[in-house]
């Protein structure tokens, strides 16, 4: 099976803007997004579905990393016990997956980065476990950061 050339992809805030081939050894894919950041994919992914995919996720409030290669969010809730229960639900579906995140547990918020580090760049499993991310997020009561639970007196 032959490997597909490498795509560079502008991508606007509504449509793509080009695709273009990138010169040889330049890294797989490239999503150039609102932020000047350029999405990276791995080598191997459907570029097409994940640079969609990748606007549906920042659509949703989602950003990509400083290098391109993950996605990042901030989660809000009330209370301390619910954001321990996001990072354990969390914990418990990358353990299922073997694709763990990197995450910051504060008194009322988790941030969440996921990276493919083999491939390195923005992968499926990333798109799929941020959108697990926020379906739980919903279901355990993510709040908006204005309401979120912050030290200091009530």
């Amino acid at each position: 099976m032959g490997s597909l050339p490498a795509l560079r992809l502008s991508l606007s805030r509504s449509s793509y803007s080009s695709l273009t081939p990138l010169r040889s050894g330049a890294f797989p894919l490239q999503l150039r997004m609102a932020s000047s950041v350029a999405a990276r994919f791995a080598e191997g992914e459907n570029a097409q579905q994940l640079a969609s995919d990748t606007q549906t996720l920042q659509q949703q409030g989602w950003k990509l990393d400083s290098e391109g290669m993950g996605v990042t969010k901030t989660f809000h809730f009330k209370s301390y016990f619910k954001a321990t229960s996001f990072v354990s639900m969390i914990a418990a579906e990358s353990s299922a997956k073997k694709h763990h995140p990197t995450m910051t547990l504060r008194i009322g918020s988790v941030d969440v980065h996921w990276t493919t580090h083999n491939p390195r760049g923005l992968t499926n499993k990333d798109i799929t476990m941020a959108q697990h991310c926020d379906n739980g997020a919903g279901l355990i009561g993510a709040v908006d950061s204005g309401q979120g639970l912050k030290c200091g007196p009530p």
